[in-house]
């Protein structure tokens, strides 16, 4: 019997056994969830009317069976596609125009862009 005490000291008991379970299975632990975007996105919220929310999502289907994306990085896409078509253009194109509304500005834009 003190065979059998002694070869059970040797290997451990449970929680001394547990104890490098849980170690091991930490070092190897994978963080939950999706990994980030390489590029961190400032939360910030945008009110779409209906027609706007369904080209949008449109849009969204389109590209994606492409590239991966999602609706925020398309948002930035043409953020950075207006800017840049106006900087092109120059402020002296605003300041020639009256502005009036958004249609307004919606129509000087799709001028600019000739469609």
């Amino acid at each position: 019997m003190s065979k059998r005490n002694a070869n059970s000291e040797e290997k451990g008991t449970f929680a001394k056994l547990y104890d490098v379970q849980e170690q091991m299975s930490r070092r190897n632990a994978k963080p939950l969830g999706r990994p980030r975007k390489k590029v961190q996105r400032k939360p910030t919220t945008i009110h779409l009317t209906q027609a706007e929310n369904r080209k949008l999502s449109r849009l969204h289907l389109m590209v994606s069976e492409q590239v991966s994306i999602n609706r925020s990085e398309l948002v930035g896409v043409a953020i950075d596609a207006l800017a840049t078509l106006i900087e092109k253009k120059g402020p002296a194109a605003l300041e020639e125009l009256q502005l009036d509304d958004i249609e307004s500005f919606r129509e000087l834009v799709f001028d600019f862009m000739k469609l």
